[in-house]
């Protein structure tokens, strides 16, 4: 059996050319889908957060501002801006703080996605947009003003 010269390590050049092409694909995709289940862990934690600071709170008054604190610390945990996040927070129809009422707190992030060049941004979606929603029940013994 003959072989030719000029053939010897054509293979090896082969399988690493091959192999770039697909391991740079995939580590762009666990790269991705990684990003974008911590953007799904941030935005659920948040609405939980944001809902149990806010049913524990003093008075009405200090209630939002320490469910936006709470969130925007679960983002910036998650490796987000906090200015990326939003919380929005619904109460019932007797006020937000009455024992057994409940507090509904809808949170959203938007997820950017890596690597993406500035000339695609126009073309295709560049960010994927995440919500959650948590309902929170303020304790039937609470004490203190509504």
């Amino acid at each position: 059996m003959k072989t030719n010269g000029g053939d010897r390590g054509s293979m090896t050049v082969e399988v690493a050319f091959l192999l770039v092409l697909l391991v740079v694909p995939l580590f762009y995709l666990v790269g991705t889908v990684g990003r974008i289940q911590a953007g799904a862990y941030a935005v659920t934690a948040a609405a939980r957060e944001a809902g149990r600071a806010y049913v524990t709170a003093e008075d009405a008054s200090a209630a939002p501002g320490r469910a936006q604190v709470a969130a925007g610390l679960v983002y910036r945990a998650h490796g987000f801006d906090p200015q990326v996040g939003s919380v929005q927070l619904t109460c019932a129809e007797d006020g937000c703080l009455t024992p057994g009422g409940s507090v509904r707190v809808d949170s959203q992030v938007s997820v950017e996605l890596p690597l993406v060049p500035d000339f695609m941004r126009e073309r295709l979606p560049t960010a994927v947009t995440l919500t959650a929603t948590h309902l929170e029940t303020v304790d039937e013994f609470r004490t203190g003003a509504p």
